[in-house]
């Protein structure tokens, strides 16, 4: 390629990625209420985090008094730890809306990193980062795993370039290698998982073309985890054990559910046809990678290139693995699903023919295009539903005193509160937003989820009380506790909201009423 076109391209690329990522950074900051289901809760825990660690909480909340920070390697740091350092410069809520800037961001540039790095040049497919990072795993808040992805990706495309040295990995990049692995493991259990994964079959890789020494010092860098790991594992205190799939459709849905673009934002109806618009995109993202393939180049791909048995093992797993729940883990073979589709994607081979080479601008530009357009979407919902969650904040500020306690409950919905065509699956996006009135209003006591540093030591009873029953089990779950809990509010669909108003009568009586929610105060 002449040296003033290889110029032009690659400023054109340094282009597109300024483009996309400050488009991403637009959407991101669109709305002051942000969607996203986990996205309360470790907003509170990285408060938590801040203040124990820096001294930093401002409206003397009293957390020492409430909680403390597990003193063993928790494998889900990446969220309370990075929002918390960052609640040290920035107000709480800023601190969050950063935090997801930077992890989608790294989620993005990591995927770009890994796709260049395996196929040796600028290619259209590099810019799909950005199409799946406001997916799925955003939408649930699963921002420490969305966080271990991206180095997973960097991981990848590091062991990639040590194993195609013939003379194995050097000292400097089985460092390299050592380092992230740690920070892997800090960042997220399963992200971790899938980075030994990642080391097992490049080491199987180096034993086969005759370096078993350099095999054994790759699977070296895997000790510092695999101790943190074992510290982890003896310390654990307890947990709710394991719990099977009850369905051949349940696990059906755990295995499509995080290859969809957009999710129902429940309780509040979509601003677009769901369905559709995942289908559509489904059907270009296809249309995209299909055009790029080189399939004459395939099987010898499969042959040698180790980053596709990764995506096929993950895929494995994903498959079979039979388990809903481990502890407080919710599906953990719907994190191997995303990554196996973009290992595998990044890895196959692409056109170089000069034909290709005519249209790839044009590939190029329509990829641009398509992410623009997916970023414009979530820009529509995040606006739309940010008004929403807008209105029931106020109306919490308004009917619920400050510091006082409230039962905080969303019944979730299956199928959405309104019919829609096709099928469809939905994030209770208010289930943890209470937490913010309790940030807003000073209050320490939340029964937080125990999934990270986080350690609730005293008494979290006449705070702040998440909940997420059934409608048949909002009576057994909250009158037991009104003598504490003077206000209940709860979030869910309009006739489930009229089914809890009629279950805690006459113990509490309506006081509030709007879109997807209803404040109660417990009667005289």
């Amino acid at each position: 390629m002449p040296m003033s076109v290889r110029s032009a391209t690659r400023s054109d690329g340094a282009v597109i990625w300024l483009v996309l990522a400050a488009a991403t950074v637009g959407t991101l900051y669109s709305s002051h209420f942000l969607p996203f289901y986990d996205y309360y809760q470790w907003l509170f825990q990285g408060h938590v985090v801040s203040d124990l660690l820096f001294g930093t909480d401002r409206d003397s909340a009293g957390f020492a008094r409430v909680y403390s920070l597990d003193p063993v390697p928790v494998p889900n740091l990446a969220a309370p730890v990075g929002i918390g350092a960052l609640n040290v410069l920035l107000p709480i809520e800023a601190a969050g809306q950063l935090f997801l800037v930077l992890a989608v961001l790294g989620f993005a540039a990591s995927f770009g990193y890994l796709v260049r790095t395996l196929q040796g040049r600028p290619t259209a497919v590099e810019y799909l980062g950005f199409l799946w990072a406001p997916g799925f795993y955003l939408y649930k808040g699963y921002l420490s795993f969305l966080v271990g992805l991206a180095l997973v990706f960097v991981l990848v495309a590091v062991l990639h370039r040590a194993v195609a040295d013939p003379s194995g990995p050097d000292r400097r990049s089985l460092l390299l290698l050592g380092v992230l692995g740690l920070v892997l493991y800090l960042s997220h259990l399963l992200a971790w998982g899938i980075g030994v994964l990642a080391l097992l079959v490049h080491a199987l890789v180096l034993a086969r073309t005759g370096r078993g020494r350099r095999a054994l010092l790759l699977l070296g860098t895997l000790l510092p985890g695999v101790v943190l790991a074992a510290w982890y594992v003896l310390a654990e205190r307890g947990g709710t054990g394991v719990v099977l799939y009850s369905s051949w459709f349940d696990k059906a849905i755990s295995l499509t559910e995080t290859l969809q673009f957009f999710l129902r934002l429940d309780p509040f109806p979509p601003v677009f046809p769901i369905f559709w618009v995942n289908l559509l995109l489904a059907v270009a993202f296809v249309a995209l990678v299909g055009f790029q393939l080189d399939r004459s180049a395939l099987r010898a791909a499969v042959e040698d290139r180790p980053v596709l048995w990764l995506a096929g093992l993950l895929a494995g797993i994903a498959l079979v693995l039979p388990v809903s729940m481990v502890n407080d883990l919710i599906k953990p073979d719907e994190r191997f699903v995303m990554p196996a589709l973009l290992l595998a994607v990044a890895a196959l081979p692409h056109r170089v023919s000069p034909p290709y080479r005519a249209v790839r601008p044009a590939v190029t530009g329509v990829t641009g295009l398509l992410v623009v357009a997916v970023l414009g979407l979530h820009v529509a919902e995040y606006v739309d539903v940010g008004h929403r969650i807008a209105r029931v904040d106020a109306a919490t500020d308004a009917a619920v005193p400050a510091g006082a306690p409230l039962a905080y409950l969303t019944v979730p919905s299956r199928y959405g509160c309104e019919a829609a065509p096709g099928l469809s699956v939905g994030v209770p996006v208010l289930k943890w937003f209470g937490v913010d009135h309790a940030i807003e209003t000073g209050q320490a006591r939340v029964n937080v989820e125990e999934t990270s540093i986080v350690r609730a030591d005293g008494p979290t009873g006449g705070g702040m009380t998440v909940l997420a029953p059934t409608l048949s089990e909002v009576p057994g779950a909250v009158l037991p506790m009104a003598a504490d809990h003077p206000y209940v509010e709860a979030i869910a669909c309009p006739s489930d909201l009229a089914g809890i108003e009629r279950e805690l009568a006459p113990a509490y009586r309506p006081i509030a009423h709007g879109e997807g929610y209803t404040i109660l105060r417990r009667s005289p």
